[in-house]
C-alpha cells in the first residue's frame, strides 16, 4: 500500500473506536468493527501488494518483449526502414 493510503487507514483505525461509539455501537459491536476494519486492512495490504509484484512482472515481460522485438528486427521503426529502403530500390530499379 502506498504510504499516505497507509497512515490516512491508520489515523482512521485511532479515531474508528470513538466514531462507532458516536453511532450508538457498544462493547462487543466496538471490537468487532476494530477487528473487522483491522482484517480489512491485513487483507488490503496483500492484494496491494499482490498488485506490485504483477506490476512488476508485467514490466520486466514487455521489457523482454520490446528487446526480443529489437532483436529480431520486428520493431515499427524497423519495419518503416524496410519499407523505405524497398521503395527506394523499385524507383531506382524503373
Amino acid at each position: 500500500m502506498p504510504s499516505r493510503v497507509l497512515s490516512c487507514a491508520m489515523e482512521f483505525h485511532e479515531k474508528l473506536q470513538s466514531l462507532a461509539e458516536k453511532e450508538g455501537l457498544r462493547g462487543r459491536k466496538v471490537s468487532r468493527a476494530l477487528e473487522s476494519f483491522s482484517w480489512n486492512i491485513t487483507i488490503l495490504k496483500g492484494q496491494a501488494d499482490l498488485l506490485k509484484h504483477a506490476k512488476a512482472e508485467v514490466q520486466e515481460n514487455m521489457k523482454q518483449v520490446h528487446d526480443a522485438a529489437l532483436t529480431g528486427n520486428l520493431t515499427k521503426e524497423s519495419i518503416g526502414v524496410k519499407r523505405v529502403r524497398s521503395q527506394t530500390r523499385r524507383g531506382q530499379d524503373e
